[in-house]
């Protein structure tokens, strides 16, 4: 199924009134609003966004705050999901979020996805990079986008965003918002993952991570992962930070095993595979 216009999956919105601007994304493909920047009465602004939220039938709002913002939106109902040390160039991110349809606040399989973390933790920088001669790895081009579109669409039912569509693909990296790293097997991507990129704030989020059935389990993820810091660390990011599927074992000890820190968890976030998943946050911070 492909999605070629942003209308389909959200909107963006900016509330500009006389003490507070807020910039929202609704998010329609994932039933949630994102607060993405804010300016001005944190009162107002909390208030506004739940109003906002009520409005179109959303079942969550999430956003990242400045520390001393946190007090003023807990006190109008959002809760502290977790943190991403240096997400405001240097300063702490706090990742809060309100649940405007309680029972979007229940995860279901909690205990399995504490378990997983357990066991993530057991790989904390356990990484060696080691040269695969049978996979060719290099930054995709705008020559890369249908083959990644046809890749993402083979590995995931449903996804936040539509990198099932060429389109779109081409549209984010030709932004010079989104790198991407494929790893090439005859001459074929199999697997992908991509760094969106915040120049202001010198943080990316390691995303969009896919790799086809026959060929995981071969570290494909975690030497993709390698490049991207790479690429960073010269661009002089200060934080890198990663969502990763609550349940997917496998790309959380990835992130653990190049040392990542697991700091929290957003419950119910995403529509990946048909349904809503929880989505742990783990960040790292690559200042040398």
């Amino acid at each position: 199924m492909e999605l070629e216009s942003d209308i389909q999956l959200g909107l963006h919105e900016t509330i500009s009134l006389n003490d507070f601007t807020s910039e929202l994304y609704i998010d329609f493909h994932n039933q949630r609003i994102k607060l993405l920047k804010y300016y001005g009465n944190t009162q107002k602004i909390a208030k506004n966004s739940i109003k906002m939220c009520n409005k179109y039938g959303m079942g969550k709002i999430i956003t990242v705050l400045y520390e001393k913002d946190t007090p003023t939106f807990i006190e109008n109902g959002f809760v502290l999901e977790g943190t991403i040390e240096g997400y405001y160039k240097g300063q702490t991110g706090y990742c809060l979020s309100y649940f405007c349809d309680p029972k979007r606040a229940i995860s279901h399989k909690l205990n399995e996805a504490v378990e997983i973390i357990k066991n993530s933790e057991g790989y904390t920088n356990q990484y060696h990079h080691s040269i695969n001669k049978d996979f060719f790895i290099r930054t995709a081009d705008l020559d890369d986008v249908n083959e990644l579109a046809r890749l993402y669409d083979t590995v995931f039912k449903t996804y936040p965003t539509p990198m099932n569509s060429p389109n779109y693909i081409k549209r984010i990296i030709t932004s010079n918002q989104v790198i991407f790293k494929v790893a090439e097997y005859e001459s074929q991507i199999v697997s992908a993952a991509s760094a969106d990129l915040n120049h202001e704030l010198l943080h990316a989020e390691i995303t969009d991570c896919a790799t086809l059935a026959q060929f995981r389990g071969r570290g494909l993820l975690s030497a993709l992962v390698y490049h991207l810091e790479e690429t960073l660390i010269a661009k002089r990011y200060i934080t890198l930070f990663s969502l990763s599927r609550a349940l997917s074992l496998g790309v959380n000890i990835v992130l653990s095993k190049h040392g990542y820190r697991f700091t929290g968890r957003h419950i119910n976030n995403c529509n990946i595979m048909g349904e809503l998943e929880d989505m742990n946050i783990w960040v790292k911070n690559i200042v040398v």
